[in-house]
Parts: C-alpha cells; structure tokens; sequence
C-alpha cells in the first residue's frame, strides 16, 4: 500500500472548511498519513472523564476531566498561504537541486516549510 501525500505538514496554519468548526484557523499539531487525518489547535475538542488510579508502582495517577483536541480528516481543512494570508490549494514544484517545494496556487510564492 503507498502512502498518501498530505498538502499539510505540522505547524502550518490551516483553515477548517467543512464541519462544526469551519471558519476556525489553527496550526497543525501533528498528521496522521496514513488515515488522512490531522490533529489541529483549538479544533474539534473533546472531553475524556478519568478517574484516579494506582499504577503499579505505588505512584498515584490523578483523576478529572481532560480536554484534548481529537483528529479531523484531512479533506476537511485548507493550508492558508503566509504570503496572502487566503487559503489556497496547493501544487508542488522541483527546484534545480531536486528538492520539493509547494507553491500557493492563488499567489505563486513558495510556501516556506514549519519550523
């Protein structure tokens, strides 16, 4: 099975376009590739009860309510351009050196990698 290119990586910014939070932008904290699913700042958050526990060791595991910020598919945001500020498709392009490189389709500046 090959693995599926994302037009996202972690730390871009993004805009959600379809779902309960479209309109919404964030960074992408992490990708999942083979899903087609990213994890995106302050998107679809959701709430896991856990209660106190003992590990093993003695150690005691404190209990409440977490926050977490759960995956969406990834057909579902759009990487917004730093040059234009809009959200845009994507294309890639090869430079002389043979590194890719993605290009804003509404500007065609580079889109610099996150740190």
């Amino acid at each position: 099975m090959t693995q599926s290119k994302l037009n996202v990586r972690t730390g871009d910014t993004v805009m959600v376009i379809a779902g309960n939070y479209r309109g919404v932008t964030g960074h992408v904290l992490r990708t999942i590739p083979s899903k087609r699913l990213v994890v995106v700042e302050d998107v679809n958050m959701r709430k896991h009860h856990r209660r106190p526990s003992a590990t093993p060791h003695g150690e005691v595991v404190e209990g409440g309510i977490f926050t977490y910020e759960a995956p969406i598919s990834a057909s579902n945001v759009m990487l917004v351009c730093p040059h234009c500020d809009e959200p845009t498709r994507v294309s890639r392009r090869h430079d002389a050196d043979g590194t890719i490189e993605r290009i804003c389709k509404r500007c065609d500046n580079p889109i610099p990698t996150a740190g």
